[in-house]
């Protein structure tokens, strides 16, 4: 198989490069010379000398050695030449610098600030600019907008993208050519756009489509059909990312092999029909190309989408896929396109996972079928094919990718082996019904919100699922550092045993009267159990009860009510809009998106920060606001908003009722510039929230006399010591005291004598608990926490 060792060669060299300084031209050198010597002797009348006749026999060793020196080249030949006109060169000066360039992405969206990648074009350090190079990435405050071919000058310091013994953040930039890093920058909009007309109307068409994944499906479904189908995966929580890390599942969260053969196969069953099969493949092909191109091509999707490309095109040709072929083929253009790709962690899984594919799969389904055949003592194909396609072709993949993962994520998923069965059959249809309901949207928003529906049980299984096999004890192994050569060892040691598997079979065959008392178990799944998930938020929406929730935002505040007749209420949202977007998915009622009522009762920049975004997703239909507009960027951008989406909005003041319904409602018991400070009632029930404490307001509530007794206080300002003084505690006597902090919060809160206050109070802390729910019927109270009791 020529292409197969003339590529590892060419990968070889690029990683000896990597490791030998050399000029790219001597290298280049090296390979002229080799093709000289090996054309001359070839040629030579003088074909009886020693060199010759070696040559003769072994021309491939001495083809593939030529590929060998051009891989080293290669490598050398495209890194970066650091001078005065690249941007790289000014890194880590002691002044700011003005930087002039094109976004050329679409800005990446986090829940506390927003990436940009800039093509740069010109550099100003305080003498005017200059024409300079380079990509740059540079970090700035959520919530404004940009998108691709934006033109923009930014302020800051430039610095060199820093790394640390866990994660190299350099190495990571380097691969996309970024070798420059700017923190934190003030933005300018420029005039003009820099962009392509095609990326721009692609890209255009990714945010809407994005937009509408977002109104048609709560979060988390609504961030994991992002990931799914647009590769945008910054929607899921920290923690709902950890969970698929940990069941050996986030595989399904980034586009793979396995969503792009799902894509491909959709393309080429809808074109073969219009055009047939030729030209059905043809057409399917720049389909995927298409949709490669719309979720971001990076190296892992590039790959899946070459061996899809490759298996389309080698079966209308008639000839036979070889696998290793295919994907030395696709190894070898990528490290072409950029010989980094081989140091990125997404190639690597999808690179092996795929050769345990190729491998492993048929002579593991073959053992697989003769074993269940033997037990059962009947060809039951069904059952087999069942449990090869969920089960066995896991484990091919899995087998050839748990030492990469261990390497670079130090941890081996033991449950992943459990998970997946469970977890994959379902996947098709997350794929198909989540992107059919979002495209038809664009055309037909009623009809695409029906087959949302229809879809939506099966990506709320698939999370419920994650997070199931997430709680089983000891299901990941947690390693320290591991060692390359323990990695390269095992793969010498697994390869050794593929190659000359024919002698151990010899030897296995030998021992199969004493594994036959070895049983084969396997569990089968139902497909349409998914359709019966029960969500939390449709169980307590309108039973009667008045449910307070405050959700776990960090040391800020966010509190969820839902009244006994089942409207909903948001107070606040904190910081990070995954949180709060996943928050509120789990909770309200799938069938209704919109919030009821939005109360803001701080503007401070950390109890705002998540609500623009996510207030796209959850719209509230009324707003009762308190506090300066101006105090913050969020505020203002919320003010433009409501404005723009015409939303009413209510002017809080002193004295004022929101009725609830049912008999339950929130009085404002006093408002200043911060904000104000709420008080909800439910017949006998009272708890008190000083989210927007302004200076002046304990004295005007006379320290809690004014408001009287009260079941439930939330602590002010996550535990600010001015804020909350022993004497409004005693006098409020709460019944339960909750407390919205953050796990090691900056600012060392809460304050260690609010806690000595507390003292002979029940406390519940979010950053401890995580999100905590109080449950009343107006006379008795029912707590429900995350974590712990």
């Amino acid at each position: 198989m020529p292409l197969l060792w003339i590529a590892l060669s060419f990968i070889t060299g690029i990683i000896i490069a990597s490791l030998f300084s050399l000029s790219a031209y001597i290298w280049l050198g090296f390979a002229i010379a080799l093709s000289l010597i090996f054309i001359f002797l070839r040629l030579s009348r003088f074909s009886n000398n020693p060199i010759s006749i070696f040559l003769l026999r072994l021309p491939l060793s001495a083809f593939v050695l030529v590929f060998f020196f051009l891989g080293a080249f290669w490598y050398q030949f495209r890194q970066p030449i650091i001078d005065a006109f690249h941007v790289a060169f000014y890194n880590d000066r002691a002044y700011e610098m003005l930087v002039t360039g094109t976004l050329a992405e679409p800005p990446d969206y986090r829940d506390t600030y927003t990436n940009l990648r800039l093509k740069v074009e010109a550099l100003d350090s305080g003498s005017g600019d200059l024409p300079v190079s380079g990509m740059l990435l540079v970090r700035v405050p959520q919530n404004q907008t940009y998108e691709y071919g934006q033109r923009v000058r930014v302020r800051g310091s430039l610095k060199t993208p820093p790394e640390d013994e866990e994660f190299s953040y350099r190495d990571y930039l380097a691969r996309d050519g970024v070798y420059s890093y700017m923190s934190i920058a003030e933005v300018t909009d420029l005039p003009g756009n820099g962009g392509s007309v095609i990326r721009t109307a692609v890209y255009k068409l990714k945010d809407k489509l994005l937009q509408h994944t977002y109104r048609l499906f709560n979060d988390p479904e609504a961030s994991l059909l992002a990931g799914i189908l647009l590769g945008v995966d910054t929607g899921l929580t920290k923690d709902l990312q950890n969970a698929f890390k940990n069941t050996g599942t986030a595989h399904i969260i980034a586009i793979s092999g396995f969503n792009i053969a799902i894509i491909a196969g959709i393309f080429f069953s809808m074109f073969k029909t219009i055009f047939g099969e030729r030209l059905g493949a043809v057409f399917a092909i720049l389909a995927i190309a298409f949709y490669t191109f719309l979720v971001g091509a990076d190296a892992a999707v590039v790959r899946a989408a070459f061996m899809g490309s490759i298996s389309l095109l080698a079966r209308q040709l008639g000839r036979r896929n070889t696998g290793l072929n295919a994907l030395a083929v696709v190894a070898f253009i990528m490290t072409i396109i950029n010989p980094l790709v081989l140091w990125d962690v997404g190639f690597q899984l999808s690179f092996f996972a795929t050769l345990g594919l190729i491998l492993y799969a048929e002579p593991f389904s073959s053992f697989t079928s003769n074993l269940i055949t033997k037990v059962t003592k009947t060809n039951n194909s069904t059952i087999t094919q069942i449990i090869n396609d969920n089960v066995i072709l896991t484990f091919a993949a899995q087998l050839t990718t748990i030492p990469i993962m261990a390497y670079h994520f130090k941890r081996i998923s033991l449950i992943s082996f459990i998970a997946n069965p469970f977890i994959l059959p379902v996947q098709p249809a997350v794929m198909i019904l989540g992107g059919l309901a979002v495209f038809v949207s664009l055309i037909f928003q009623s009809l695409g919100q029906l087959i949302a529906w229809v879809a939506w049980p099966f990506s709320a299984y698939t999370i419920r699922m994650v997070e199931l096999f997430n709680r089983v004890p000891h299901g990941t192994i947690y390693l320290g550092d591991s060692s390359f050569w323990i990695v390269f060892s095992f793969y010498i040691a697994l390869f050794a045993v593929t190659w000359n598997w024919p002698r151990i079979k010899e030897w296995f065959n030998s021992l199969a009267g004493s594994l036959r008392t070895v049983a084969f178990t396997a569990t089968l799944v139902i497909m349409f159990a998914c359709t019966v998930v029960v969500w939390r938020s449709t169980a307590t929406a309108g039973d009667g009860k008045l449910h307070i929730t405050f959700l776990e935002v960090g040391s800020a505040d966010a509190v969820l009510i839902q009244t006994p007749e089942g409207r909903n209420i948001l107070i606040n949202g904190g910081g990070s809009t995954s949180e709060l977007s996943d928050e509120l998915g789990r909770r309200l009622p799938f069938f209704s998106r919109k919030l009821d009522w939005l109360v803001i009762a701080s503007t401070q920049e950390n109890q705002l920060a998540a609500l623009p975004r996510v207030l796209e997703r959850y719209p509230p239909e009324n707003i009762l606001w308190s506090g300066n507009v101006q105090a913050s960027f969020s505020a203002q951008a919320l003010e433009k908003f409501f404005a723009e989406e015409g939303i009413p909005v209510t002017r809080a003041e002193a004295g004022q009722k929101l009725e609830l319904g049912g008999g339950s409602f929130i009085e404002v018991q006093s408002t200043g510039p911060r904000g104000s400070v709420l008080l909800i009632q439910y017949k006998n029930f009272r708890a008190l929230l000083p989210i927007g404490l302004s200076d002046g307001t304990l004295e005007e509530l006379e320290f809690g006399n004014v408001v009287g007794k009260v079941d439930v206080l939330l602590l002010a300002d996550s535990g600010y010591e001015p804020s909350n003084p022993p004497d409004i505690i005693q006098n409020l006597n709460p019944q339960l005291t909750v407390l919205s902090v953050a796990a090691g919060d900056p600012d060392g809160l809460p304050a260690q004598s609010v806690l000595e206050s507390l003292d002979g109070y029940s406390l519940l802390r979010t950053d401890r608990s995580g999100w905590i729910s109080v449950i009343t019927n107006g006379d008795t109270l029912q707590v429900e926490v995350e974590r712990g009791e």
